[in-house]
């Protein structure tokens, strides 16, 4: 009897604690911390779950055709300058990689905003803090839709649970994407639009998307949720995969920190660690030559996976030694 009703209070603890947070992800927010980064016009940023690192994509090339991202550690201290060659080679129109996701394997995949197209990147060597990955003419691509300037694909995310990606089209119209069956040994994916990204409220103009199913938040009620950026309008929102919204996140607070000379500075890219933490960079505009890296961190009552697994592993634990003393005592 003490063990069923063991369950039944952690079942109900679960549900409480899970309910509580369903009800509005983004209210769980503070701020950790905001950091300048060398890594101008930041324009994505992508979570290493294998390394703990974050990739910070710079959406404008040297004049060798090169693109220079950086590798940040979760405190936001550089740990290696990222080169990207073959920049040049994509056509005549500017390189403008926008969009950055981890997808496992050290490997990355990259969104070239005005060819809307996601390329492969592989590491292909390193020496001295520096590491190269694969030049863009060599890379894999899929292409997610026809050429669209400086208003296409904004941003990408990968759902390590499913294989699927999501993508943002800046505007004109405004809109998500989900990208399935993606295969870059053929080049080809299947893309279909979510639902219409122009009804989400106060957002102008969309920035990036990142998956919550990656960590903490996977099979809890909000698991399969997005969170969608906004940099113009200094929002995050989250929303179901059918336009709800479920919750917001206001970072107008920063407005003067990125864009301190109001020149068009912003927040460009997000991405979520295993533990829900949240990740921004933000781009100078056309202002002081300087991007940010901004943490925000997740504060709540529900557990970890690792600690459901230890609890669960308990109660079975205790099942066991209440079943032994029940025979013990019958035997008796």
């Amino acid at each position: 009897m003490k063990t069923i009703m063991l369950r039944a209070g952690i079942a109900m603890f679960a549900l409480s604690a899970m309910s509580a947070n369903a009800a509005g992800l983004l209210d769980k927010y503070t701020v950790g911390f905001s950091n300048a980064i060398d890594t101008p016009e930041a324009s994505a940023v992508a979570y290493n779950w294998d390394t703990k690192t974050l990739m910070v994509a710079n959406d404008e090339e040297t004049s060798d055709g090169r693109s220079i991202f950086g590798e940040y550690d979760l405190s936001g201290n550089k740990v290696a300058t990222i080169v990207i060659n073959g920049c040049l080679s994509l056509g005549s129109a500017q390189c403008d990689p926008e969009g950055l996701a981890y997808i496992g394997g050290g490997q990355y995949v990259v969104a070239e905003e005005r060819y809307q197209d996601i390329a492969l990147l592989t590491q292909t060597g390193s020496s001295a803090g520096t590491r190269t990955y694969t030049a863009f003419q060599d890379a894999p691509t899929i292409s997610i839709g026809p050429d669209a300037g400086n208003s296409g694909l904004e941003g990408i995310a990968f759902n390590r649970v499913t294989g699927d990606y999501y993508g943002v089209k800046e505007r004109t119209p405004e809109t998500i994407w989900k990208i399935s069956g993606a295969d870059f040994g053929t080049e080809t994916a299947t893309v279909t639009t979510l639902f219409n990204a122009e009804t989400l409220p106060g957002m102008n103009r969309l920035s990036d998307v990142a998956v919550l199913s990656n960590g903490i938040f996977a099979g809890t009620p909000f698991g399969d949720n997005l969170l969608v950026l906004s940099g113009l309008s200094f929002k995050i929102l989250e929303v179901t995969q059918a336009g709800d919204v479920v919750s917001s996140f206001d970072l107008s607070g920063f407005q003067s920190l990125v864009d301190p000379a109001g020149e068009g500075g912003k927040f460009e890219g997000l991405t979520v660690d295993d533990w829900g933490n949240i990740y921004l960079v933000s781009d100078d505009g056309d202002g002081p030559n300087q991007s940010y890296l901004v943490k925000l961190n997740f504060n709540s009552a529900v557990p970890e996976p690792a600690t459901w697994a230890m609890m669960i592993t308990g109660f079975g634990l205790v099942g066991g030694a209440t079943r032994r003393k029940a025979r013990r005592t019958a035997t008796a």
